[in-house]
């Protein structure tokens, strides 16, 4: 598993960086890395390239998922905090009301104290041989606490404490009704969106990360996919004609049938990538006679080539 660490410095970037400069290092560091960018005759520093390049998608999708779950968790918290804020200020009085109700208490319980004193003098027998037996003196009344003391006069919890006893509360009752850990977890959310026939006909769609979705039979034609992240995206008889698919990342991705007419594919990476039958008359995929999509692996059997030919 990458390192946060790790990651910021495989894009050369200081700890904490933006989520902003993150996509901008990836960028300028894939145009100085990508293996098509390299000779293929210098064996040796083509290898390298195509490490760095996967450490840079290592690197870049890690830093994504981790600042969007930052991201998250502070929107999530704002509320709470405003909240605390607003019923601290309005439980607690201000300094010189509290400093004069104790000064009030202490002279009151004084004052107590003088007339017990007092009453106690006043009934004592003047001689133990004549006088009859003293009465027994009644106990004043104590003097009465001051209003903090009293259980019910404590200020209410603040919505922070409240949030942190309901999730620790929620937290016990999952651990008690979970499943057994030999019984593998289940999840109501499917492990693959499914996305397919959508219509996002030239939808912006630059830097999402949609690998692994289901868009088969999807139309994106006219779609800006720039820089997207489409890793065993499923895109078999999709519509990409005149996409925008430049420094997109479709490793291993299914491509079957598509129809890529006239598509932008500068400097893409279709490494391992499903493209039988896909249509790519009129597509953008080099500089002249050079084409500079990465085809490594990748299936081209009956893939129209951009020159109208099929590939065998």
């Amino acid at each position: 598993m990458p390192n946060l660490n790790e990651c910021y410095r495989t894009l050369e970037l200081r700890v904490g960086a933006s989520l902003e400069e993150v996509n901008q290092a990836y960028k300028d560091l894939v145009f100085v890395w990508h293996p098509d960018r390299i000779p293929e005759s210098r064996d040796r520093l083509h290898q390298k390239a195509i490490i760095k390049l996967q450490e840079l998608n290592a690197a870049r999708e890690y830093l994504q998922a981790y600042l969007q779950r930052r991201q998250n968790l502070r929107s999530a918290r704002r509320p709470a905090q405003r909240a605390a804020a607003g019923q601290a200020s309005a439980s607690s009085p201000p300094p010189k009301q509290t400093q004069r109700a104790s000064r009030a208490s202490r002279a009151s319980q004084s004052q107590s104290a003088k007339n017990f004193r007092q009453r106690t003098k006043s009934t004592q027998p003047p001689s133990r041989s004549s006088a009859p037996p003293p009465k027994k003196p009644v106990a004043p009344t104590p003097p009465s606490q001051p209003p903090s003391s009293s259980p019910s006069s404590q200020p209410p919890d603040s919505a922070a404490k409240r949030a942190a006893k309901r999730w620790r509360t929620g937290r016990a009752a999952s651990k008690q009704t979970s499943a057994p850990a030999t019984q593998p977890a289940t999840s109501s959310r499917p492990l693959t969106p499914d996305h397919s026939g959508v219509d996002w006909h030239g939808a912006d769609l630059q830097e999402r990360d949609l690998s692994g979705r289901n868009l088969s039979q999807a139309n994106l034609a006219h779609a800006n996919l720039k820089d997207a992240f489409l890793h065993k995206v499923n895109l078999s008889g999709a519509n990409l004609a005149h996409a925008n698919l430049t420094r997109a990342n479709l490793l291993q991705a299914n491509l079957t049938h598509a129809n890529l007419r006239g598509a932008n594919l500068a400097c893409a990476d279709l490494s391992g990538a499903d493209l039988r039958g896909a249509d790519f008359t009129g597509a953008n995929m080099g500089i002249g006679k050079k084409v500079i999509v990465k085809l490594t692996g990748a299936n081209l059997s009956g893939a129209i080539m951009p020159n109208g030919t099929i590939h065998t």
